[in-house]
């Protein structure tokens, strides 16, 4: 097992599940992470601050604005304020898949079959089945993501047997007022007040998208991967196809918000989670190697997101999966174009989560652990 090479890297030790999502509080004051029996929050020291125990393992945790943690168990929405002391929970009849969405006053709700829009009580204003949109014989839908773009909701969704399924935009009532043809979603980011970018990967394609919410394409190019809008109104987008063999390693590239092409840089491995911006203007990220298993479901090789967290979409459907073993690198990106710098390594990963930025630190997660770097 590797160790956190350089002594600027700080290991904190918690009771995180060793994948999915987890929160930074104010001025990196602890990290709230997913547990098997709810939620804590642990600063960089180790020390913890609270826990919360919600009876069962917690699979997705969010910050709305005024500092409210939301945090999803398998049938419940859980709000915690920045104390630890539980405010509200209001449970679900279907099972839950993606974190809590902070919209309005309430949360956006993505479960296995629809997704919800709830007000700060957890009384539902509307719902949508994805079945309606993406056909009637999906039974179970991987969402890929969720935003809320001024008053429009864009959402990712693509059923978890085929990997195939749709862009979809919703007002504010959440009446469907544009969607994508169906193909291999895979990654979406918003990009401006009324704009986004959705990645298709598989069955032959392999192409970016840039459109606003009333369906109008902006540019395309035949590239593709997780990324972000940065400060400049540049993107920085990992780029790679997933059905490349495990030697290929993709590029960070950055792009104009018109599709412009700025530079490029190679890194090692395939991506899953965008790049993070630090406060220092430098770009973070993770790459990972992933073994191949033509055994596996098609959304398995066609999505970035590998394991841990199909681990917990399998959880959810009560299918035991077997962790696999990566070669994980954790890059530091200077915002004045130079080298990459290979901040950790670990050629026998089992699990980790996103990059996240917080206000003094970037933190990655590696196994049951988390890597806090001051930036």
């Amino acid at each position: 097992m590797a160790s956190p090479g350089p002594a600027r890297l700080t290991r904190i030790r918690s009771d995180y599940v060793g994948g999915g999502s987890y929160a930074v509080l104010p001025d990196d004051s602890a990290l709230a992470v997913n547990t098997t029996y709810g939620v804590q929050a642990v600063a960089i020291d180790g020390k913890v601050k609270w826990q919360v125990d919600l009876g069962e393992r917690c699979l997705g945790l969010s910050r709305s604005t005024d500092g409210v943690l939301l945090a999803n168990t398998l049938h419940s929405i859980h709000q915690i304020d920045s104390q630890g002391s539980l405010v509200n929970s209001t449970g679900t009849r279907h099972e839950l898949v993606h974190a809590p969405i902070p919209w309005r006053d309430g949360m956006l709700v993505a479960t296995l079959t629809r997704i919800y829009a709830m007000d700060e009580n957890g009384k539902a204003r509307w719902k949508h089945r994805y079945r309606e949109t993406l056909g009637k014989s999906v039974r179970a839908v991987l969402t890929v993501g969720v935003h809320v773009l001024e008053n429009n909701i864009v959402v990712g969704a693509v059923d978890y047997d085929s990997g195939v399924g749709r862009i979809m935009v919703f007002d504010d009532e959440g009446h469907l007022t544009w969607q994508s043809d169906l193909g291999p979603i895979t990654s979406l980011f918003p990009v401006g007040s009324n704009e986004f970018v959705y990645t298709l990967t598989g069955y032959g394609r392999f192409e970016s998208c840039c459109t606003t919410t009333d369906g109008d394409v902006k540019w395309r190019l035949p590239i593709g991967g997780p990324g972000i809008k940065l400060n400049d109104d540049t993107l920085a987008i990992l780029v790679g196809a997933n059905e490349s063999p495990t030697w290929d390693n993709w590029e960070l590239r950055t792009f104009t918000t018109d599709g412009d092409e700025l530079s490029s840089r190679i890194m090692k491995g395939h991506c899953c989670y965008p790049p993070v911006a630090g406060s220092d203007g430098d770009l973070y990220f993770t790459g990972f190697f992933k073994p191949l298993d033509p055994a596996e479901s098609r959304v398995e090789y066609t999505s970035y997101v590998p394991q841990p967290i199909f681990q917990a979409f399998d959880y959810l459907m009560r299918v035991k999966a077997e962790s696999h073993q990566y070669e994980v690198s954790y890059f530091r990106a200077p915002a004045d174009g130079g080298d990459l710098e290979l901040i950790f390594q670990d050629h026998d990963s089992v699990a980790f989560g996103p990059t996240v930025a917080g206000d003094n630190h970037v933190f990655f997660a590696h196994n049951k652990d988390l890597l806090a770097l001051a930036t």
